[in-house]
């Protein structure tokens, strides 16, 4: 509901104040469609309808149209006409030029902490990881969250391999599975195996973590994200 609201508030109020601020003539409809481009795209962030490896990115994108564009136009169509018309234009330009310099804050901070802490943690999903070989089986599934130091999030899938067979095996069979997609899984101090590689561009760059770990019957194949918010 909050995202809706927030939404609703990026949608209308700056294109409302550049409509009732703005003169009629080119600038007018040409800016207007700018801003509601602009905030339909960080609608669409905020309610998570974006991929996920653009989403941030678009959303500060959007952020910094919507405060910079409405000084731009205002700069083009300024003066207003005198009289009460010219009062009510006046009154909506300050307001515009208002929202433009808040939009332009909340953008400028939330980057920057973004660009210093990444974004978000999330539960990766198992598309990520390459497609199991031919014969092995996820038989089980969980995820969740985290916090201390840093916020994590995981996906852990148990994975099985035909009956009988040995785990070193499976586990070997997963590990060059993975090396062939592009992990370069390395020993970690679980005596496990582990691979880390940056999927999304820009501000959505985020580092996605593979954890191998065999057991006596299966394999334990964990998906981490983490961030320092």
């Amino acid at each position: 509901m909050c995202r809706v609201t927030i939404g609703m508030i990026l949608l209308f109020v700056p294109l409302g104040c550049w409509l009732l601020a703005a003169r009629p003539g080119r600038a007018r409809p040409t800016i207007a469609a700018v801003l509601a481009a602009a905030a339909l795209t960080a609608v669409a962030a905020l309610l998570d309808e974006l991929p996920r490896q653009v989403h941030w990115t678009a959303l500060i994108a959007a952020g910094c149209v919507l405060a910079v564009t409405p000084l731009i136009g205002l700069a083009l169509v300024w003066p207003v006409h005198h009289g009460e018309s010219g009062d009510r234009r006046g009154a909506a330009a300050a307001l515009s030029v208002g929202c433009a310099l808040l939009a332009g804050a909340a953008t400028y901070l939330f980057g920057l902490a973004l660009d210093v802490n990444g974004p978000p943690s999330r539960v990766p999903a198992a598309s990520e990881l390459t497609a199991l070989p031919a014969g092995l089986h996820i038989t089980a599934e969980r995820s969740g969250c985290g916090g201390g130091s840093t916020n994590y999030c995981e996906r852990e899938l148990t994975v099985t391999g035909a009956p009988g067979q040995d785990p070193a095996q499976l586990l070997d069979q997963l590990r060059e599975q993975l090396a062939a997609a592009g992990w370069p899984l390395t020993p970690n101090d679980s005596d496990g195996w582990k691979a880390c590689r940056t999927s999304g561009i820009l501000l959505d760059a985020d580092e996605l973590c593979v954890y191998l770990t065999g057991t006596e019957t299966d394999v334990k194949i964990d998906l981490a994200t983490s961030d320092s918010w």
